[in-house]
C-alpha cells in the first residue's frame, strides 16, 4: 500500500535538568546495563556486600557534571547535555526536553499516564508498518480528551526516529490511527488503548526500525483550560527508548 507521508515536525532545542532515573539490569551473561534517564550507557556495575555501585563516569556519559569539593559529590545537569552513546551531540530532537523512558515503562507528566509497548513491524502488501501500542490513562479529576493539553498523536507532535536520528515520514493511515485517541473521551482515571504507527515513507523494513520515540506535549498551545491542568514538570513532552525494555 502506497500512502501520502506527512512530515513529522515540531522539535524544540532545549535543555532541562530532569531528575535522575537510573536503572541497572542485569543481562543473561550476568553483565549489569546500566540505563539514566532511559538512555543506556557505557560502565560497569559494582557489587560489593549485596549493593550495587555505579561509577561516577556513567554519570559523566549520560551528561550530567560531576565534581567533587569539601568532601561533597556533587551530580548537575549541564546546559549542553547530549544523549548517551557514541557520535551523539547536542541539539535538534535529542534536546527535546521530556520525561524519558522505556517500553512497557509508565511515565506521568501530573496529567496523563503514557506506556508504550510492543513494537513490531506489520507486514502490510508490499510495504510494512512499524506498530507501537499506547496506553494512555487519564490522571486527573476532569472529564478529558486527547486533544486537551496537545497530547495529540500525529506527525505534528510526535516522531518515531532512525537510528541516525532521521524522522520517519508517517502516512494517511498513521495519522488516523493517532486521530483515535486524540478525539476519545477519557473521565477521570479512565484508560485508552490502542496503537501509534509509522509506515516510513513506504519503506518500512527490519533493517531500519525505530530507536526513539519523541511526543511533544505543549500546554500552551492548548489554551487557558490546557494551562491551568496540574502539570507536574516543566515541559510535560515524552521521549521513550524503544531499545530498551523496563
Amino acid at each position: 500500500m502506497r500512502e501520502a507521508n506527512t512530515q513529522g515536525k515540531g522539535h524544540h532545542r532545549r535543555t532541562l535538568g530532569l531528575g535522575l532515573l537510573l536503572t541497572a539490569t542485569a543481562l543473561a551473561a550476568g553483565a549489569i546495563r546500566i540505563s539514566i534517564n532511559g538512555r543506556v550507557v557505557p560502565g560497569t556495575v559494582v557489587n560489593i556486600g549485596g549493593q550495587n555501585y555505579v561509577p561516577v563516569s556513567a554519570l559523566s556519559a549520560a551528561g550530567f557534571k560531576v565534581s567533587t569539593a569539601g568532601g561533597t559529590l556533587s551530580i548537575t545537569t549541564t546546559a549542553g547535555m547530549a544523549a548517551a552513546g557514541n557520535g551523539t551531540v547536542a541539539g535538534g530532537s535529542q534536546q527535546l526536553t521530556a520525561l524519558s523512558g522505556c517500553l512497557n515503562q509508565t511515565l506521568f507528566n501530573g496529567v496523563w499516564r503514557v506506556k508504550f509497548s510492543n513494537l513490531r513491524l506489520v507486514p502490510e502488501d508490499n510495504s510494512g508498518r512499524w506498530t507501537l501500542d499506547l496506553e494512555v490513562r487519564n490522571g486527573t479529576s476532569k472529564m478529558m480528551t486527547g486533544a486537551d493539553g496537545m497530547l495529540m498523536a500525529d506527525s505534528t507532535h510526535m516522531a518515531f526516529l532512525a537510528a541516525d536520528g532521521t524522522p520517519m515520514n508517517w502516512g494517511t493511515t498513521d495519522e488516523l490511527n493517532g486521530q483515535k485517541f486524540t478525539f476519545s473521551q477519557l473521565p477521570p482515571s479512565g484508560v485508552w488503548r490502542g496503537v501509534v504507527t509509522t509506515i516510513d515513507g513506504n519503506n518500512a523494513s527490519a533493517g531500519r526500525p525505530p530507536t526513539k520515540l519523541l511526543w511533544r506535549v505543549a500546554p500552551s498551545e492548548g489554551g487557558d483550560f490546557a494551562k491551568a491542568l496540574p502539570w507536574g514538570v516543566k515541559d510535560p513532552s515524552f521521549r521513550i527508548d524503544l531499545t530498551c525494555t523496563h
